[in-house]
């Protein structure tokens, strides 16, 4: 006689299975990051002709050239912060709704923005009081 009812068990399997189809994901996406990247970005193309937006450059200081301006996270609109590099309309609105942003680290409050992103757009960003 087992102590639990096959409901439990039953439970107890699918969360197994999908605490190691998790694991079995993490290897995958580490062993093939450029794939994941390619992954992640197929749901950010554009509507017309499904053509992917050009990544942002970051800014170019010191080089003799102009530097380009930085968004500023306070002011910009969703669509703006849509175009950020590893930035897509479901975060971009995320982003817009836990304003007012201090510092650009406050970003680390907003859900499913993880480091490697805030990484990735802290050189195109800024806030202004």
């Amino acid at each position: 006689m087992s102590p639990y009812t096959r409901r439990q068990l039953l439970l107890i399997l699918l969360l197994t299975g999908a605490a190691a189809a998790g694991l079995g994901i993490d290897q995958w996406r580490r062993a093939r990051p450029e794939m994941a990247a390619r992954l992640e970005t197929l749901d950010r193309a554009e509507p017309r002709g499904l053509a992917l937006r050009p990544p942002l450059s970051p800014p170019a200081r010191g080089r003799g050239g102009p530097a380009a301006e930085p968004l500023d996270l306070n002011r910009a609109s969703a669509t703006e912060l849509a175009g950020l590099p590893g930035v897509g309309p479901a975060l971009a609105s995320r982003i817009a709704a836990a304003r007012p942003f201090a510092d650009v680290d406050d970003l680390r409050r907003v859900r499913g923005l993880r480091r490697t992103t805030l990484d990735r757009i802290r050189p195109h960003v800024t806030t202004r009081p």
